[in-house]
């Protein structure tokens, strides 16, 4: 390898965050259901308010005293006394189809109100008193899997971190597909474990690029993506890896702009309705493509807001928080876990959790993909 392109496999790599892809990696003849069990993981970035996405109406008149201007009076009524924010109305005939539902009240205790800790713990399915580095999947994917185990669309590999994951994350696929046609693949053994390392990411690249490369010609797709958001480009280039036939068990997308501290009746309202258009966008894709028994998608957020609004027309960082599930395969249409007590409040005024987050860990592990779960201390849901 040469000094020019050592110099752009370096240009290459903040597109890629990697871990051990290996080069073999093959695309699928067709998108046909195939029965793998994909999950897509949705992280809505900042702290999601869950009193204004799930509203608690069996005690509606304590949630409109401590939020005077931020109560939502008009909600989409799902039962069970619990209203959703009305930019979710998309998701509605997906739940009236058992085909959508919320886990309620999520979060874990001694909860950390810093973005980037909580964030840590929710990744790394560790505890407020505990360091992990690895990321929770890490602790579920299976080793021998040949190929990817999954494809952040964005930065940092989050959930996916670890030596046991074989993980890329990029800024989307088609730019990272001409990035790595810019390295040279080299096949030569040495024993400098520095120049051993390049010629491994630079073998990683290349498997990477040649599992993308068809997926990133799947143009019948776009029909399905009419609104123009980030998300929504996010969200569309999952659904054309999913049916190009890339062979990644894990995706996932993030949906920033929930640390809505200030004027956060219509961004929370906008950030909602970014969520639920780009995933009926999705489902109906997949759901056309025959993939939509295929996936679990599962949302997740480093914390939840204060009970109470602030005087600045927010709210502040709290606890926990209500979290959507959809897929083909779902028992939904119906709520898991306790509603949040407002009634029942921590020591700095906020709610407490009911269902723990590693839950939902242990129900994707166990009950998703059938394998072992490390989490059995922990009760798994039945919405799969």
């Amino acid at each position: 390898m040469n000094r020019r392109e050592f110099a752009k496999l370096a240009a290459l790599t903040p597109f890629a965050g990697m871990a051990g892809i290996m080069p073999e990696l093959a695309l699928s003849a067709k998108a046909e259901p195939t029965g793998k069990r994909i999950l897509l993981l949705v992280e809505l970035a900042g702290g999601n308010d869950g009193l204004n996405t799930l509203i608690p109406l069996k005690q509606r008149k304590k949630y409109e005293d401590a939020r005077p201007t931020l109560a939502q009076k008009k909600v989409i009524d799902i039962g069970e006394e619990v209203g959703m924010h009305t930019s979710l109305e998309p998701l509605k005939s997906w739940w009236d189809e058992g085909q959508c539902s919320w886990v309620q009240n999520v979060g874990y205790p001694k909860p950390d109100r810093s973005h980037f800790r909580s964030k840590d713990i929710w990744e790394t399915a560790s505890s407020s008193d505990q360091q992990r580095a690895d990321g929770w999947l890490s602790l579920v994917l299976p080793e021998k899997k040949q190929g990817l185990h999954g494809v952040v669309v964005g930065s940092g590999l989050g959930p996916m971190q670890g030596k046991q994951c074989r993980a890329v994350a990029m800024h989307d696929p088609r730019t990272f597909v001409k990035q790595a046609e810019l390295v040279s693949q080299a096949d030569v053994e040495t024993s400098n474990p520095s120049l051993a390392h390049i010629i491994d990411v630079q073998q990683q690249v290349h498997g990477a690029r040649q599992l993308l490369e068809r997926s990133i010609r799947v143009r019948h797709i776009e029909r399905f993506f009419p609104h123009r958001s980030n998300f929504n480009n996010d969200l569309k280039s999952v659904a054309k890896m999913i049916v190009g036939g890339a062979d990644a068990t894990v995706y996932k997308v993030t949906l920033s702009g929930f640390d809505t501290h200030a004027g956060q009746a219509i961004t929370h309202k906008n950030q909602l309705a970014y969520l639920a258009k780009g995933l009926d966008a999705f489902a109906n894709a997949m759901k056309v493509f025959k993939q939509w028994d295929n996936v679990l998608v599962m949302t997740y957020s480093e914390f939840g807001r204060s009970l109470k609004e602030n005087l600045s027309g927010g709210t502040d960082h709290g606890t926990s928080a209500p979290q959507l599930v959809m897929g083909g395969k779902l028992k939904g249409g119906k709520l898991y876990g306790d509603s949040p007590d407002l009634n029942n409040l921590d020591s700095e005024g906020d709610i407490q959790y009911t269902t723990d987050f590693h839950s939902l860990y242990a129900t994707v592990a166990e009950n998703w993909w059938g394998g072992e779960n490390p989490w059995t201390q922990y009760e798994t849901l039945s919405f799969v």
